[in-house]
């Protein structure tokens, strides 16, 4: 099959970001299973929304990637793709597998029996990444249009019960609803032994943003500091500068600078390693879908702490796998942290069931899955 796998954004590095590497693993796995696969994309971060890369084609690890030029005007992280179109029409392929709703989801609605191909949609459930003020004003419109175009789409695809249900709540019928677990976790994230876990490090990964917590984290590590005084604190993830400002300034200001440590992008190896040595993962998110670092970390067998936002219960067994807490509370996140850092027989079993649980959400499983999708369609 001729697969085109349409997303704003690419995990170009130094880049990270969920949405984004969901479409690399699958649009990697699929081409290693001889299909001819193109990503359409921009030359974009999505956090700093700066190029990090050359326009053009280029092929990254078997797939074909072409970096077109962003639009000016965005609203939040959304913008056009100039050329996308053309690009489309030169590719010729059988499916199209569009992620976000974003403006070209749109644009390919109508330009689908024109070009020939079966269109299908991933959204993410945009409801919960509302980062912006003029993401939430233009909410309602852009539903209003998903509404009206949902008939051309051929298939959405959704990750959890709570998106599908969301998705129906919209309109679209459960008949063109298909459900594939998070495709993120490999064989070799569920084989990697550390060889050295602490007993005192609790982590941090993702984008520095205020919707993910950090200053949540930092303020209970605070706390934790004052029962465990050889806890330590690593913050991985680029900056959004404002906020990233402000939460060096808190540890400054709680006196944490030799006690919690940012060390802003690493490369995908370093992340692994850095998650499969932490005592303790925790995302303390005030709003999210299902972020793909709390299932990178129960692969690796590091119990993770988060919050009830979501579909993180989906993901995360309560008790089991990690801990949950309500969001923005600080003393459940410090009570949480504390409890597994002190306890090494619950880490460990803790630690096995997360192993276990993450055969759930294998890249394997995932592409087979949509594999078979694909076929029915054509």
């Amino acid at each position: 099959m001729r697969i085109a796998i349409a997303c704003t954004y690419y995990p170009f590095p130094p880049s990270i970001g969920g949405v984004e590497a969901i479409a690399r693993n699958v649009a990697r796995e699929l081409a290693k299973r001889g299909h001819e696969v193109h990503i359409v994309t921009s030359n974009l971060d999505v956090t700093t929304q700066r190029p990090v890369t050359d326009l053009g084609i280029e092929e990254r690890e078997g797939v074909i990637v072409h970096k077109l030029k962003p639009s000016n005007f965005r609203v939040g992280y959304a913008r056009t793709l100039e050329g996308l179109k053309e690009t489309i029409a030169k590719i010729k392929p059988d499916i199209v597998h569009a992620h976000n709703l974003h403006p070209h989801l749109f644009q390919l609605t109508r330009w689908k029996k024109d070009i020939g191909y079966r269109l299908m949609a991933e959204l993410h459930y945009p409801e919960v990444n509302l980062d912006f003020v003029i993401q939430k004003l233009l909410m309602k419109p852009a539903m209003y249009l998903l509404k009206k175009v949902s008939n051309q789409m051929d298939l959405f695809i959704v990750h959890t019960k709570l998106e599908r249900s969301w998705l129906e709540k919209c309109g679209v019928e459960g008949s063109r609803i298909r459900v594939v677990f998070t495709p993120h976790i490999s064989d070799e994230l569920l084989k990697y032994i550390s060889r050295s876990r602490s007993g005192n490090e609790v982590l941090f990964v993702g984008r520095l943003v205020f919707k993910k917590g950090v200053h949540i984290l930092i303020k209970a590590f605070h706390k934790v500091l004052n029962k465990i005084p050889n806890a330590k604190l690593l913050i991985i993830g680029p900056e959004d500068s404002r906020y990233g400002r402000y939460l060096r300034e808190l540890v400054r200001s709680l006196d944490l600078e030799k006690a919690a440590s940012f060390l802003g992008s690493v490369d995908e190896t370093k992340k692994i390693e850095l998650m499969a040595s932490a005592a303790v993962f925790s995302l303390p998110t005030l709003a999210d879908y299902h972020p793909i670092a709390l299932l990178e970390a129960q692969a690796l067998g590091t119990p993770v702490v988060s919050t009830r936002v979501g579909a993180i219960p989906e993901i995360v067994i309560d008790g089991e796998t990690g801990l949950l807490v309500e969001p923005g509370s600080i003393d459940q996140l410090a009570e949480a942290i504390e409890m597994l850092l002190t306890d090494e027989r619950l880490r460990r079993k803790m630690s096995q069931k997360a192993r276990e649980w993450s055969k759930n959400f294998t890249l394997d499983k995932a592409v087979s899955r949509l594999e078979g999708i694909y076929k029915l369609l054509l």
